[in-house]
């Protein structure tokens, strides 16, 4: 639906009205109009010296951008999350509403080049995860940030690009989407206190342990530790050094949904450790779409 711009700068003239009624009337308008008023909206918030008018506009940005982007969320979610990188861009909107996505997604097909370049059809596996782990920490200088563990920015997937650090799981979700895009079958494993990789194979000849063949599981990879590759044993004595009883959920592949529902629960968990009650109360809202 189009609107004219005549009545969206008609309604941006009245933001400075000091009276809360008329404000009201005119956020739910805008609110209809939706994010066709995001560019004028931006326009005056950058050019007004009224800074009754500059706070309201940027709270409509915040609103209506915030609303655009639940809606494309949801949609995500009741496809199935095939994308599993648009889904993460999808929560990282819902924090920086400016978000380039093209730069994004062109930092990722990047990395993936550069790791395609490297790759042949003779490589085991374990050959392939290596060049994998060379290019993202060694060449592209991946890390996990230990010393900041539980800031926001961790878990967001264009700071995690951008800083090139970033949580088990975020930095997790770069390599498997990588991977995939290369064909190497990794996939997010859904580990309590941990997110770590695997990868899943039809081949009859798995590498590190016979348990997990029927699984088509070849081995595991932690990507906060430089993609360390591990077997089933591991994974286990992790969960009983936890205290958790081990279930077969916890040694196989989990969704693309699991794993977006994981990194917003994760930012719920940051922002309440930064008193950010008005941001705990957006992601909890996004947590609520999987229910």
């Amino acid at each position: 639906m189009t609107y004219d711009t005549s009545k969206i700068n008609g309604l941006i003239q009245l933001l400075d009205d000091p009276d809360e009624n008329i404000f009201t009337q005119i956020r739910d308008e805008f609110e209809i109009i939706g994010i066709a008023a995001i560019p004028v909206l931006e326009e005056y918030w950058e050019n007004s010296s009224d800074s009754l008018a500059v706070k309201r506009a940027e709270n409509l940005i915040h609103s209506i951008n915030s609303k655009e982007v639940r809606e494309q969320l949801k949609t995500w979610i009741r496809l199935g999350g095939k994308n599993l990188l648009k889904g993460s861009i999808l929560v990282a909107k819902c924090h920086y509403h400016n978000l380039n996505e093209d730069k994004i997604t062109a930092t990722v097909n990047q990395i993936k080049q550069d790791i395609w370049i490297e790759l042949n059809d003779n490589l085991t596996a374990l050959e392939k995860i290596q060049v994998v782990n060379k290019v993202m920490f060694n060449i592209h200088g991946f890390e996990g940030n230990r010393e900041d563990y539980y800031a926001a920015k961790n878990s967001f997937i264009n700071k995690a690009l951008e800083n090139k650090a970033g949580t088990p799981l975020s930095i997790g979700l770069i390599y498997a989407v990588i991977c995939q895009g290369l064909d190497i079958p990794v996939y997010g494993v859904n580990l309590p206190h941990h997110f770590v990789l695997a990868y899943q194979d039809d081949s009859p000849l798995p590498i590190m342990d016979d348990s997990l063949a029927h699984q088509g599981i070849l081995f595991y990879i932690n990507p906060f530790n430089h993609g360390s590759v591990f077997g089933k044993p591991e994974v286990n004595d992790f969960l009983l050094q936890n205290n958790i009883e081990p279930d077969d959920k916890y040694f196989v592949p989990c969704t693309n949904l699991q794993i977006i529902e994981r990194m917003i629960n994760n930012l719920v968990v940051a922002f309440e450790k930064t008193e950010k009650p008005e941001k705990v109360e957006l992601f909890k809202s996004l947590l609520a779409l999987f229910k």
